[in-house]
């Protein structure tokens, strides 16, 4: 084994909203087992996308002033430093860019000028049938009504633009949107979270998904593929390359 693994491993049952969001689209034994693995077993990744524009996606929605100029520096910035570099590094600088353009057309269709942002990201977590279920909210939103009540919600960042990654992307989208929600009403903070506040921000998809006022019936799926989940866990081997912790 390496000094430094390239996988960790989740001993108790333990799924992201994506994670849960994917497991959700497919009734497909062999592609919920490679979901159920993915997740057991992560694995790591050299370059995190998007990891030099995110932190400006969150400032800017924090600061609400609605105005994209802001990020005419940052576009040249990076221009400038592709110019720079070869390679991966290069790559995702110009992917960056274009984030950056995908981003501003979203943020216009989302109609999210009102909504108070705040500043940095929060991961939030509740158990559902036995398997923590975690949520990133890329930022966070805590909002006062009209009446002065306090409100919370949250943005989940959807950076996929390839073919591939935006499968199932309106479902996947809608159920995290869901999720989010029902993980914030089993925070104990005292603050009612709202649907419309709940969001999912496809960043190349153009749209900004809120969580639906209707959940019932997604709910119940939701608890019983959580059931699923947490009993088959034990079952679910790593892949043939890896090199993390003992697991058995």
């Amino acid at each position: 084994m390496s000094d430094s693994p390239n996988y960790s491993f989740y001993k108790h049952p333990r799924f992201s909203a994506n994670h849960l969001a994917e497991y959700l689209c497919t009734n497909d034994a062999g592609q919920r087992a490679r979901i159920m693995r993915a997740a057991k077993f992560p694995k790591k990744f050299p370059v995190i996308a998007y990891q030099r524009i995110m932190p400006h996606f969150r400032d800017f929605l924090h600061a609400g002033n609605d105005d994209c100029a802001y990020f005419d520096k940052i576009r040249a910035r990076l221009e400038a430093d592709a110019k720079k570099e070869i390679g991966t590094t290069k790559s995702e600088l110009l992917r960056c860019v274009k984030a950056i353009d995908a981003f501003i057309i979203t943020y216009s269709n989302g109609k999210l000028a009102n909504h108070k942002f705040s500043s940095g990201h929060a991961d939030v977590a509740f158990k559902l049938s036995g398997v923590s279920i975690n949520c990133r909210l890329n930022p966070p939103i805590i909002q006062t009504d009209k009446d002065g009540a306090l409100h919370s919600g949250g943005c989940v960042m959807f950076t996929a633009s390839g073919a591939q990654s935006r499968k199932n992307i309106e479902d996947r989208t809608k159920f995290v949107a869901a999720i989010v929600h029902w993980t914030l009403e089993n925070v104990k903070n005292n603050i009612r979270p709202s649907p419309k506040l709940c969001l999912s921000f496809d960043v190349f998809g153009g749209a900004v998904v809120r969580a639906p006022t209707a959940y019932s019936r997604l709910r119940d799926k939701m608890e019983a593929s959580c059931l699923e989940i947490a009993s088959g866990w034990a079952r679910i081997e790593p892949p043939d390359d890896y090199d993390g912790p003992a697991w058995r």
